[in-house]
């Protein structure tokens, strides 16, 4: 079942203006702090839609139907959590009753460029097949992004969103301002004298306007089923 969102992100802006002024060397005024807010969110959007994920912080529920037909040894290695990265678990309930914290641990898969995250089932501090008909997880999820305070004293251990992510969404900016006031439609300009130049053009197949930052978040790609 997919998870449902208790509670959302409070920020979805993937770079900061300073960040992006000072990545893309743009003059202060130029554009102007609003134009750049409005490129930041367009931005923004456009990543986390192409990703199929949201980076930001948020609290989310899933409800997992267990199989009695497959409870074995191997189901030990827990239920992997659908939203990534997970950071900590609120709150675990099997068949509507709550189990206690030390009922099951969050465990961490190593993967590129974002781990697996499963709930274990702990019976004597050891791993063991969830039983019941339904396990219920509450639990916090998602990147701390760039211009949120951990707060202090911290009040979440989430990593910091990847630095790759950021450099893409700083070149999704940077690709919206270079093609501001300008026909978009055109793919060179030739001045006789002056010289000539030539503009990308997303082609028909690309899912973003800058090649490289729609390389960088592939990876990030949620898979999508039918």
């Amino acid at each position: 079942m997919s998870p449902s969102v208790i509670t959302p992100a409070t920020s979805r802006a993937l770079t900061t203006a300073a960040n992006a002024r000072a990545d893309l060397g743009l003059p202060a005024g130029a554009p102007t702090d609003e134009q750049l807010g409005r490129f930041i969110a367009q931005a923004s959007a456009s990543a986390a839609s192409f990703c199929r994920r949201t980076f930001g912080r948020e609290t989310a529920r899933e409800r997992f139907e267990i199989d009695w037909r497959r409870r074995c040894d191997e189901d030990a290695d827990g239920l992997l959590l659908s939203c990534a990265p997970a950071v900590r678990i609120l709150a675990v309930k099997v068949d509507g009753l709550t189990l206690a914290p030390s009922a099951y641990e969050l465990a961490e898969q190593p993967a590129h460029p974002v781990s697996l995250f499963y709930l274990r089932h702990l019976v004597d501090g050891g791993p063991r097949a969830w039983t019941g008909r339904c396990v219920t997880v509450e639990y916090e999820a998602g990147w701390l992004l760039p211009g949120e305070s951990r707060g202090d004293p911290a009040a979440t251990t989430a990593p910091d969103l990847p630095a790759d992510v950021e450099r893409a969404v700083i070149q999704l900016v940077g690709a919206a301002a270079s093609a501001s006031g300008r026909d978009m439609m055109v793919k060179s300009e030739d001045v006789e004298g002056v010289g000539s130049r030539s503009f990308y053009v997303q082609g028909s197949t690309a899912s973003l306007p800058h090649p490289e930052a729609e390389a960088t978040l592939a990876q990030y790609r949620r898979m999508a089923f039918a």
